[in-house]
């Protein structure tokens, strides 16, 4: 047994020291950039808080963005075996995380439908990047660039909701009250987070 003569030890407190920022102090922030930057696909957009949705719409726009959605061709490029990696929803083309949310011609009419009720030109190529920072292409300000965003969040949700619904319910749902649907939940939300009255007109 090897005695280091000079080891000094002082007599202080035990403390736990975090080596995820350079003052060794833990901090939320720090732990975030820690995730970002060693765990996460990065998907080059920054992540935009929006709080007339609820919090768990922010999480799936954040999973989405980040590739954290088990599309058809997600899992089978894990290995584990599906029975097709076509769409659940048209058949034809492979299920992917952009083709659930602007690629499925099945669906993506509903942005179009959006695009004449806002009154707002569609993004010239329809992303997910593109319809996420849409409302930065338009001349809106404060509330309405607001409300549009919920919109488009709201979108993306209840996409994903009609998803699910095919996967796992007992009866496929109907796409002709997929507008109605957005429509509704969205005003329920907003009605719900802000202190604005709201009066809903849709274009025809």
């Amino acid at each position: 047994m090897f005695i280091k003569k000079d080891l000094q030890l002082q007599p202080r407190p035990d403390r736990l020291r975090w080596t995820g920022d350079v003052s060794d102090t833990f901090s939320v922030s720090s732990a975030q950039d820690f995730i970002d930057s060693n765990m996460l696909d990065v998907s080059g957009l920054e992540t935009r808080w929006k709080n007339w949705v609820p919090i768990k719409i922010n999480i799936l726009i954040w999973r989405i963005t980040h590739l954290g959605i088990y599309t058809r061709e997600r899992l089978s490029h894990r290995g584990i075996e599906v029975e097709s990696i076509l769409s659940h929803i048209c058949h034809v083309v492979v299920e992917t995380i952009d083709h659930i949310f602007v690629g499925c011609m099945e669906l993506n009419d509903i942005w179009r439908r959006i695009s004449i009720w806002w009154n707002v030109q569609l993004p010239d190529q329809l992303t997910i990047p593109s319809l996420l920072s849409w409302v930065d292409t338009t001349n809106m300000q404060g509330g309405q660039c607001k409300a549009l965003d919920a919109v488009i969040l709201t979108t993306f949700c209840c996409l994903w909701n009609f998803h699910n619904s095919i996967v796992f319910g007992t009866a496929n749902p109907r796409k002709s009250i997929l507008f109605d649907d957005i429509i509704d939940t969205l005003f329920l939300w907003i009605s719900n987070s802000s202190k604005a009255k709201l009066v809903w007109t849709l274009a025809s």
